[in-house]
């Protein structure tokens, strides 16, 4: 029983530092927003540790990380960016371009301190 916690715990952490990253957040930032040290962050994301339910609802209400992702990987429904961006104000599409480049921006240096 403890090694399929383990592997869960493994699994749960690999998709919250995916999310992290897509999110262009450090660490440091979402240990912050879950309100635990650094270290238990750092074991979360290594699977050392397992995420509670309130910091699964953490996540989900700050961040807008859903739950199910995280525990199964399963996905949400897919994303339909014209029509989005069809029914959105100049103010929301400009949001969303200017987050699409931190996104992008973030992934470029990532590759670049894992070639490094």
């Amino acid at each position: 029983m403890d090694r399929i916690k383990k592997l869960v715990n493994i699994e749960i952490g690999a998709r919250l530092r995916e999310s992290r990253i897509n999110l262009g957040l450090s660490q440091a930032q979402m240990s912050e927003i879950l309100e635990v040290t650094d270290e238990h962050y750092r074991k979360l994301e290594s699977g050392s540790s397992g995420l509670t339910i309130a910091k699964l609802r953490l996540l989900y209400e700050k961040l807008g990380i859903e739950p199910t992702y995280l525990l199964t990987g399963e996905k949400p429904a897919a994303f339909d960016l014209e029509k989005y961006i069809a029914n959105c104000t100049l103010e929301q599409s400009n949001a969303l371009f200017a987050r699409s480049l931190k996104y992008f921006w973030n992934m470029v240096q990532e590759k670049k301190m894992e070639e490094e």
